[in-house]
């Protein structure tokens, strides 16, 4: 039969002469004929290839036209020798056969993307870069969401369907969230051809993907190709996107190590939303996290003695006992919200000495009304960490204004002799000691200035949400100089005693 020539010949007349080139597509036994128009005329060329009983490949060509020698555009598959004769049968010893395997279904990912970036390394061996780079930059190159990129020996991006990309360095490609998406493709490349996993923007719905890619290093050259897949969403998954979050760090960490992967997670903008990344050492060391990596001393503290929560469930033993990977729930700050303490769920897995973890939260978790203790602790808890984050001055502005009350819960703070520094309803500047008992006669007063650390302190007082007297349990902490404290009320719990 006759077809025309497609992925396997060149032909190319010289000197009406035909400089042939023949990849072999297919299984021994092979005889097929196959034509190409070829200027003024068309050279038909008919290929052989048989098995001998001794096991060896045996393959001839003939040609309509005279043929000087025979050669390839693939020097690692050479069919037939430079001074080979046409018709005559060469074995294996000249020779290897090339068989390309067909292109896999798309309905296998995996496969199509390899043979895809297979066919871009076969052009490039058979018609150079130049023309390779020209017809990657082209949309006929183009399979649906499949296209090739190419990265050069100096690590610059000459060919991609986004032409923003086309001129720079890998350094500089980034996915969404600063993610050195660049830096993962050109560490994970080898020769035998390697899968790298990475969120970056699918040029043909300009939405943020995970992406599949399997890239090969060849003469200096990276080609790569991959599929994108929708990641777990958000809103209705946030499990399994917590899951995929935590992925991709192993992922950097596989491919450019614990300095890169460090660096990159200890800086905000590794922080997508509600979702950031937390290292533990297996000891409890904590050495990463992107919403806390500024906060002075939280880097380099351990679990024991401080991972304990405002409701006071100590997660350090749960943590540290994650032995592959595995899910915790605890009370923890929202960088992502305005009610900042709610309730966490963190996936954690375990990879070499390293616990690598992220959560998301449940804002339908309201800690006022589940556990009102806890969330007084937690009030301070945050009065404290805006206190380390941005100094006495700003803490005591925020906690003198109607922004930081939620309804009966505010924040109160205090010199340690008493001074009244913060307070939305009380005057400032006044000593917490100058009052009186509460009306039952206790003088929580001086008990509050007593707290040496932290605790709790029991009194009637007004609640300035309801204008009554009820029972309040204010939580202290000392901190650096000041009191903090805030607390919460039980309705109805007060009754005065008949006049």
């Amino acid at each position: 039969m006759k077809r025309r020539l497609r992925v396997i010949t060149v032909g190319i007349l010289l000197s009406a002469t035909a400089v042939v080139a023949i990849l072999l597509s297919g299984a021994v036994p092979l005889d097929f004929a196959a034509s190409e128009n070829q200027g003024d005329g068309e050279v038909d060329v008919r290929v052989q290839a048989r098995q001998t009983q001794a096991g060896r490949i045996e393959v001839r060509a003939q040609s309509s036209v005279a043929v000087d020698k025979w050669m390839t555009h693939t020097p690692g598959a050479r069919l037939l020798p430079a001074d080979a004769e046409p018709g005559r049968w060469y074995s294996s010893s000249t020779f290897t056969v090339s068989l390309p395997a067909p292109a896999p279904d798309i309905s296998d990912p995996a496969g199509y993307t390899q043979w895809f970036v297979n066919e871009a390394i076969r052009r490039y061996e058979r018609d150079g870069l130049a023309e390779t780079v020209e017809y990657y930059n082209s949309a006929e190159s183009w399979e649906g969401q499949w296209y090739v990129f190419i990265i050069d020996e100096d690590g610059v991006t000459i060919a991609n369907r986004n032409p923003d990309l086309l001129g720079l360095h890998n350094d500089d490609i980034n996915g969404p969230d600063g993610y050195p998406a660049g830096r993962v493709v050109v560490a994970a490349a080898s020769a035998d051809g390697a899968w790298v996993d990475y969120q970056f923007n699918n040029p043909a719905t300009g939405q943020a993907e995970i992406k599949h890619s399997w890239v090969v290093r060849r003469d200096g050259l990276i080609f790569g190709s991959g599929w994108y897949e929708d990641a777990p969403s958000k809103i209705y998954a946030p499990g399994a996107f917590t899951q995929s979050y935590v992925e991709r760090a192993l992922e950097l960490y596989r491919v450019l190590g614990r300095d890169a992967t460090f660096e990159y997670y200890n800086s905000p903008q590794s922080i997508d939303g509600q979702w950031y990344l937390f290292i533990h050492s297996v000891d409890g060391t904590r050495l990463v996290n992107g919403a806390r990596a500024d906060r002075p001393g939280w880097l380099g503290s351990n679990l024991h003695g401080t991972g304990v929560d405002v409701t006071g469930y100590d997660y350090t033993a749960d943590t540290l006992a994650i032995e592959t990977s595995g899910w915790i729930s605890y009370v923890f700050p929202n960088p992502d919200a305005e009610l900042s303490y709610q309730r966490k769920h963190s996936w954690l897995v375990r990879h070499d000495d390293l616990l690598f973890g992220s959560g998301w939260y449940d804002r339908n978790y309201d800690l006022a009304e589940q556990d009102p203790a806890a969330y007084a602790r937690a009030l301070v808890q945050d009065a404290i960490d805006r206190y380390d984050a941005d100094g006495r001055e700003a803490v005591i502005e925020y906690h003198n204004s109607p922004e930081s009350v939620d309804g009966e819960w505010y924040v109160s703070i205090y010199e340690l002799d008493g001074t009244r520094l913060a307070h939305p309803f009380l005057p400032l500047g006044e000593n917490l000691l100058d009052g009186g008992p509460d009306v039952t006669g206790r003088h929580f007063r001086a008990d509050i200035i007593a707290i040496e650390d932290r605790g709790w302190v029991s009194y009637v007082f007004v609640n300035p949400e309801s204008g009554e007297q009820e029972q309040k349990h204010t939580w202290i902490v000392r901190h650096e100089g000041l009191i903090f404290a805030s607390g919460w009320y039980e309705e109805g719990a007060y009754k005065a005693p008949d006049s």
